[in-house]
């Protein structure tokens, strides 16, 4: 009886874990991290602070003591956790059923303003308060009326007798400002096509953000702050917008991708777009030498993408220094404000010529809508496109950033990643493609430390932190 109940014990258990399937998952996520991820020679440099041949060994041995395949699954999430990045991670298996039909398409431009916005791709997601609550302290007046105005934004008195001018930029994404979408509706919907109804949301945002500069220029505030806690990214306007709060030119930072497919597409992207432009556009001799260098640029990037890649192995052994690395598995494409976002294209004439190298040249008309001191406020949820914005007007000394250092997410995806899958598991794999480069040489990707630290603290309120903001900014103007 005693054997019987045994065997029958037996046949219900777990079935055993295949910890060499589970090895061989670990051993293709390391080589493609290798091959694809932009961040690894950064992460494997001390500069980062990631200790990568401890995560490995501790996956190794993860994998070795897990129980279930539950457990093995984990060390692999964790390893990657380690990193510290939040575009690389492994997303779940794609469902194996059949996808549901979608339901029929709806045009927006039937439909009345809150559904209709809806329709389009305009979401509110509750984050347009500011991300901690200024408007509550002693002396804030909001200069955006309504329970749903457009962007969030005020005047509030400092204590050392200082103006200052709040902007909310809760994220860098059009589609995410409802208000706006609704204000603008009777406008909207008279458009020719959805993406012309995007596209006139997107302009009119970025209207609306100088428009604002712009009045508290005119109403002599000393400072704007512009809050952009709890911002997880957008497009590339976290670049571009910068061009806004100077009269002087910007500097983009530079931006590479990985020397593989990963990196490619875009690469690809920007060389026919630049090209396009040489053979269609008639561009004038001014303009000309500045598209072939930038067109022979993407080409010789392309060509290095074909290239054998030096090796990587190293980075599971030991750590190296980053501004010694002779290969990073990167190549050069161009900057985050567009392949060549500097002066010289600003003295382009034909804007179709200037965009294709300058992204930053469609908001010509908005530059230096506010000159004077800027401030940005971060927190550990700023991050991706969020971080750029924040890196790129501290890099070129227009801003100072007050709050926490941000959460290290830096540049995510040029283009869509190459679907990649482990063969056991089938897990997929998100890797950014992707590098920002600091004007000191380090990956945006370390995320951006505070020229004006506010620590958090556990004993005090949302409304004392946002007062020791106010506090920070009120002393740093009167010194400056």
């Amino acid at each position: 009886m005693a054997v019987a109940l045994s065997m029958a014990f037996a046949s219900h258990a777990a079935p055993a874990i295949d910890r060499d399937a589970w090895r061989g998952d670990l051993a293709v996520l390391k080589q493609t991290l290798q091959n694809d991820y932009a961040h690894l020679a950064w992460m494997a440099s001390g500069q980062s602070g990631v200790d990568l041949p401890a995560l490995e060994r501790d996956a190794q041995q993860a994998i070795t003591t897990a129980g279930s395949d539950a457990q093995a699954e984990q060390s692999l999430r964790a390893f990657l956790a380690g990193f510290h990045d939040g575009h690389l991670k492994l997303l779940d298996r794609q469902a194996t059923e059949a996808p549901a039909s979608a339901p029929a398409a709806v045009d927006p431009r039937t439909l009345e303003a809150s559904t209709g916005c809806a329709a389009l791709g305009v979401l509110d997601e509750g984050r347009h308060d500011y991300s901690v609550p200024l408007q509550t302290l002693p002396g804030y007046h909001p200069t955006a009326g309504g329970a749903d105005p457009a962007l969030r934004s005020g005047i509030v008195a400092l204590p050392e007798g200082h103006r200052l001018g709040l902007l909310r930029l809760h994220e860098f994404d059009a589609l995410r400002y409802p208000g706006l979408c609704h204000r603008l509706w009777g406008q909207l919907r008279h458009a020719d096509a959805v993406n012309d109804m995007r596209a006139t949301l997107s302009d009119a945002w970025v209207a609306e953000i100088a428009a604002t500069l712009r009045r508290f220029q005119q109403q002599g505030v000393d400072a704007v702050l512009v809050d952009v806690g709890t911002n997880p990214g957008g497009d590339d306007t976290g670049d571009t917008l910068t061009r806004l709060f100077s009269g002087s030119p910007v500097q983009s930072a530079p931006l590479w991708v990985s020397q593989s497919a990963a990196g490619r597409d875009y690469l690809q992207e920007q060389y026919e777009r630049i090209d396009d432009a040489l053979r269609r556009h008639h561009p004038d001799a001014g303009a000309r030498p500045l598209l072939v260098q930038q067109r022979d640029r993407f080409a010789a990037s392309l060509r290095a993408t074909q290239a054998p890649p030096c090796d990587m192995t190293w980075v599971w052994q030991s750590s190296r220094d980053w501004q010694a690395l002779p290969c990073r598995r990167l190549v050069a494409a161009g900057s985050s404000g567009g392949p060549l976002a500097t002066p010289a294209v600003d003295r382009i004439n034909d804007f179709l010529i200037a965009h294709r190298l300058d992204w930053g040249q469609d908001l010509r008309r908005h530059w230096a809508a506010w000159q004077g001191p800027v401030y940005v406020l971060t927190d550990a949820k700023t991050v991706s496109s969020a971080e750029m914005f924040a890196a790129r007007l501290q890099d070129n000394h227009i801003a100072r950033v007050v709050g926490s250092t941000t959460g290290g997410y830096g540049c995510g995806f040029m283009s869509p990643p190459p679907a990649r899958t482990l063969p056991h598991s089938k897990l997929r794999i998100r890797i950014p493609n992707c590098v920002r480069l600091r004007a000191d040489g380090s990956d945006e990707v370390a995320g951006i430390s505070p020229d004006l630290p506010i620590d958090m603290r556990t004993d005090e309120s949302a409304r004392a932190r946002a007062q020791r903001v106010l506090d920070a900014v009120s002393v740093d103007l009167a010194r400056h």
